[in-house]
């Protein structure tokens, strides 16, 4: 009776297909940006856009597809004060388009063009941009095995305006891969 169980179990195991088998291998452009890293982020100032404040900050990445990085940002907002931050980016080379997952509690989903991307000796570079109205967020992404940098600014103007379009560095990501 117990070897009739046994032989029934290990039946009924060895017809399950193993799926996870044949996945694709992860989009060279950010298999470097997986594991740990530390650094800054500096942003303008909402209340003072003169001002650029610098936090330090910690950062994991992991995918949740091979085109997609899975982000939880850890920020030092001063003395006792912790902020987090989770983020999802999908990189659809194809579509030329960056899918962009902003936080939990109150999500937001933004679609940017893709208007550049290389890997090349083993860093990787991705433009991509958002139009609204007459304003433009252009990003910076780039990555190699040592480091990350994401850079954001707004172009104000330009084409279709009254005046000459202002460019203004909004953000900036620097980080290094956390040794273990």
């Amino acid at each position: 009776m117990q070897r009739r169980l046994l032989l029934l179990g290990l039946g009924a195991f060895a017809t399950r297909a193993a799926h996870a088998l044949y996945d694709p291998k992860p989009l060279a452009l950010i298999e470097p940006a997986l594991g740990s890293w530390i650094g800054t982020l500096t942003y303008r100032d909402y209340q003072k856009p003169e001002r650029m404040v610098t936090l330090s900050t910690s950062m994991t990445a992991s995918l949740t597809a091979p085109d997609e990085l899975a982000l939880h940002y850890v920020f030092d907002d001063g003395p006792g004060k912790t902020v987090y931050s989770y983020e999802r980016m999908r990189f659809d080379l194809a579509g030329q388009q960056v899918i962009w997952q902003f936080g939990i509690s109150k999500s937001k989903l933004e679609t940017y063009k893709i208007t550049a991307s290389a890997v090349q000796d083993g860093r990787s570079t991705v433009a991509f941009e958002q139009r609204q109205e007459a304003d433009t967020d252009h990003y910076l992404f780039e990555l190699s095995k040592r480091s990350w940098t994401l850079t954001k600014h707004e172009v104000s103007g330009g084409a279709g305006s009254d005046g000459p379009a202002a460019r203004v560095l909004r953000s900036k990501y620097e980080f290094s891969r956390r040794e273990a």
